[in-house]
């Protein structure tokens, strides 16, 4: 009888997203912007995805694509002040911004670093 290792792998670009959609919720509060609703429920709705797919991310036992929403999430970020209309508030507009540049480059990293060549 033959021993499978069937640990999960986690990749730190997969914890980094975790810990942005972490930051995502946190922020309106410690950012000051929680009392404008869009942009705060636009933060809190795709931290708790992005936190939801690290969680699948980190006990995946086959790679499920979640890199391609990861890249989804990110540039929805990016284009969100602009897309949902909170981009004159400067604090809201610059951490979507920011976070989801982030969140789409280490997705897109992670993903050209685990394809695998045919």
């Amino acid at each position: 009888m033959e021993c499978v290792d069937v640990k999960p792998r986690v990749h730190w670009r997969d914890l980094i997203i975790g810990v942005a959609g972490a930051w995502l919720v946190a922020s309106p509060t410690v950012l000051g912007y929680g009392l404008d609703e869009t942009a705060s429920a636009n933060a809190i709705g795709v931290g708790w995805c992005l936190m939801i797919f690290c969680v699948i991310s980190a006990w995946r036992l086959k790679d499920l694509g979640n890199e391609i929403l990861n890249i989804v999430f990110g540039s929805w970020l990016a284009l969100s002040p602009y897309s949902l209309g909170f981009s004159g508030d400067r604090a809201a507009a610059l951490n979507a911004i920011s976070v989801g540049l982030i969140v789409a480059a280490l997705a897109v990293w992670d993903l050209h670093s685990t394809a695998k060549p045919e």
